[in-house]
């Protein structure tokens, strides 16, 4: 009877240890994320050889314009491989024609760039759970059982403001409807806060119970196309200078002749300025430093 007993015992402590470990990963469903990373920009703008790409082009990336981003985020675990994560984000973009290897977009010779304010709610889905683990050691350090990686995608509102330089001054170039906004019956200045859709992969390294470093590449597509300042085709410039002044004229079309020189500017609804097809998109690639606020599972031990 004794040893009945002694089993019955044995049983449930077994399964209280594995109930709890189960419930370990609810001790660290809070975290603060803090990242530090490089922007590039997809848009009509700089790029490679060839024509804009577009949203997963790749290869219309120009490492000249590479910028810097710094975010800070709050994760919250749901599921055990499911997180909602959000928080703000700021940044820069850039682009210029100048060093494109394509001959059109030297000839156009336009650029810009611009701040970005990003506030972004995601969903992490954990297609490879990190293992929880009850000590760490220096040997522990080199264990897989640190290791997690997850997909992500989300809504994200993002602030832009695009500037391009003339005669060592920057300009802002919304208000200066480039593309004839708000003269006569066309469409008024476009606004300066879009809506996007980040699409990414991340994964994360435990160092200890509490912190971990990580890296994530997303690519966020946009609801608009004048994130460079740069929609469509180029407008009558005597008409943008009788509205909005000399700079204003000078920022619109500034293209180049094929051997250098300034020519006349193009004819109103030349299509030459840029692809109004796409929207323009960014990438962002992050190194992150997670740190785990661990709270107290009732019935754990608090390792």
């Amino acid at each position: 009877m004794k040893r009945f007993y002694f089993l019955v015992i044995l049983i449930c402590i077994g399964l209280f240890y594995l109930n709890a470990q189960g419930k370990r990963w609810k001790m660290e469903r809070n975290t603060i994320v803090l990242g530090t990373g490089i922007t590039h920009f997809l848009g009509d703008l700089g790029g490679g050889a060839k024509d804009a790409a577009h949203f997963f082009g790749i290869r219309d990336i120009d490492l000249i314009k590479t910028r810097p981003v710094i975010s800070a985020k709050y994760r919250y675990r749901i599921l055990e491989n499911l997180a909602l994560k959000s928080g703000l984000s700021w940044g820069i973009i850039a682009a210029s024609d100048e060093a494109s290897k394509s001959e059109g977009r030297r000839m156009r010779n336009l650029s810009f760039s611009s701040n970005i304010w990003e506030f972004s709610f995601q969903g992490e889905y954990y297609f490879f759970k990190e293992k929880e683990s009850a000590r760490y050691s220096f040997t522990s350090l080199t264990s897989i059982e640190n290791f997690s990686a997850y997909v992500f995608t989300g809504f994200t509102a993002v602030y832009f403001n695009p500037k391009a330089e003339l005669n060592g001054e920057k300009h802002a170039l919304q208000p200066l409807g480039t593309e004839g906004q708000g003269i006569g019956d066309n469409p008024a200045p476009y606004s300066r806060i879009a809506y996007g859709i980040p699409i990414g992969i991340g994964a994360k390294y435990n160092l200890t119970k509490k912190l971990a470093v990580g890296i994530e590449i997303s690519n966020t597509y946009t609801s608009s196309d004048y994130l460079d300042d740069v929609h469509d085709a180029y407008f009558d410039n005597d008409l943008i200078r009788a509205k909005h002044g000399d700079i204003a004229a000078a920022l619109a079309d500034r293209h180049l002749s094929i051997d250098g020189g300034v020519t006349q500017p193009y004819e109103s609804g030349t299509r030459l300025r840029g692809g109004s097809k796409y929207n323009d998109a960014y990438i962002m690639t992050v190194v992150t430093l997670t740190y785990k606020i661990r709270k107290r599972l009732y019935g754990l031990p608090k390792y």
